[in-house]
């Protein structure tokens, strides 16, 4: 198990970034699953700290375990409530002109992990993702 604290600043995403790509590394991740929940994780605590209505001090607590073939991570904030799975889908056969704004990255997001939990408690925000490894791609890509 692996944790961090970042700060709500966009200045933070070089840590998280390093922060997964380590823990990857000693859960021995395929490339593809690191990248994927590198992606997904990024993506969401860039929308805590860009719409989630955070003070500056504020922190966003994240925490990484694998647990055989699935990596489970836990995701805190002090934020605005917000459920990722309320968003309606992306409409993306629609033309580009007419498409609503917003909703790409939650959209990735349920693309790249196989279980998507929230819950407010505390006044926080609760999202926990799960991700399923391949047992044949242990070692390398998929």
């Amino acid at each position: 198990m692996a944790e961090i604290t970042l700060r709500t600043d966009l200045s933070e995403l070089t840590a998280l970034a390093e922060f997964v790509d380590r823990f990857a590394a000693e859960a021995a991740l395929p490339a593809d699953a690191a990248f994927q929940l590198n992606l997904v994780l990024e993506e969401l605590v860039t929308n805590t700290i860009n719409h989630g209505q955070v003070a500056a001090g504020d922190e966003i607590r994240l925490r990484l375990e694998r647990r055989g073939d699935v990596v489970e991570a836990d995701l805190v904030d002090t934020g605005a409530a917000f459920d990722p799975r309320s968003l309606p889908p992306p409409e993306l056969d629609a033309p580009l002109e007419s498409r609503s704004i917003g909703g790409l990255g939650v959209h990735l997001v349920r693309q790249f992990v196989d279980e998507l939990e929230y819950r407010r408690e505390d006044d926080r925000n609760h999202v926990r993702l799960r991700k399923r490894i391949a047992a044949s791609s242990a070692g390398g890509g998929s």
